[in-house]
């Protein structure tokens, strides 16, 4: 019997019944919390065959685990942390989180073009006023840097919204629905210059590490905002708090930063109503769970079969 390990916090009763079901011929199943002390976490780790949920790296090598399925989109967490080529199969959540960040993206930016930062701020304080000028997205550009599962279904509701779509990838032979026009990432400042709203929806890594540097912000419009849900290490986050302090920048929403949780010193803090602060929240929705569910037990069976994996990096 293969052992299988779940620790993700976020599945409820009856989801870890059905997952427990589809392996109960050929598998013992436990669940742990995710909060579990990371000693008796990796103790539990060293007798299985596969894991589900996000543990460290450096728990899961050298170890009998032969599957690890993780939540997120981005695996940057395990990449060059001793995986590859241990023949530990490492399958991402992507498609898992698409709705929400998407919806946050756009709650963000109709929170920040309609002022309501301010307007809670009024609340708190019992004051009934108009606090204009007011924005419009209707008619606007939305410039969506990586256009994968999460940029596509932002491009979509932007373009229910009224709004013109340009995307920036690194592969420009695809074809991407959604998107008025696509341009390769080498020209991401001639794209970012003609925009009113700029989403960071690409994946971390290397690849995109400091994408964001001084010199690309300093290509955005002083009237244009800004929104990173990839990862903080996409943007040079002195710069953008500088540019932001500055006016240079409209307003950002910002659910991810370089260090996590941030800094309570950290002057993004302070820049007020034209900044949202998050909380790595935004692909957390009453959707998540269930979609994470269905494909656990898909891969589970494929995993069983033998057969080709979904969303499998390594």
């Amino acid at each position: 019997m293969q052992q299988i390990l779940v620790a993700v916090d976020n599945f409820t009763d009856e989801q870890l019944c059905r997952i427990q079901k589809q392996v109960a011929e050929w598998a013992e199943f436990e669940s742990i919390s995710q909060s579990t002390d990371p000693i008796l976490f990796r103790k539990k780790i060293n007798t299985k065959d596969i894991v589900i949920g996000w543990p460290r790296p450096d728990w899961i090598v050298g170890t009998n685990v032969r599957l690890l399925q993780i939540g997120s989109s981005g695996w940057d967490a395990y990449q060059n942390k001793g995986l590859e080529g241990s023949g530990i199969k490492l399958c991402t959540g992507r498609g898992v989180f698409t709705t929400g960040v998407a919806e946050h993206c756009i709650a963000m930016m109709l929170a920040l073009v309609r002022r309501l930062p301010a307007h809670f701020r009024d609340q708190q304080e019992n004051l009934f006023r108009r606090l204009p000028p007011y924005g419009e997205v209707v008619g606007s550009t939305a410039c969506i840097v990586g256009l994968g599962d999460i940029g596509i279904e932002l491009a979509k509701r932007c373009k229910c919204m009224g709004m013109r779509v340009v995307g920036v990838v690194r592969d420009t032979t695809r074809q991407y629905l959604h998107a008025d026009e696509v341009v390769h990432v080498t020209s991401i400042k001639e794209a970012i210059r003609v925009a009113d709203h700029v989403f960071v929806t690409l994946t971390g890594g290397e690849e995109n590490r400091n994408l964001f540097s001084r010199e690309v912000l300093q290509s955005l419009s002083s009237e244009a905002y800004f929104y990173n849900v990839s990862r903080g290490t996409t943007v040079d986050e002195k710069a953008l708090a500088e540019l932001l302090a500055a006016g240079k920048i409209a307003g950002a929403g910002i659910d991810v930063t370089t260090v996590e949780p941030l800094p309570r010193d950290s002057v993004l803090w302070s820049l007020g109503d034209n900044v949202l602060i998050t909380g790595h929240s935004a692909g957390f929705s009453k959707g998540f769970p269930e979609r994470f569910c269905q494909l656990v037990v898909r891969n589970l069976s494929k995993f069983h079969q033998n057969e080709a994996l979904e969303n499998q990096v390594i």
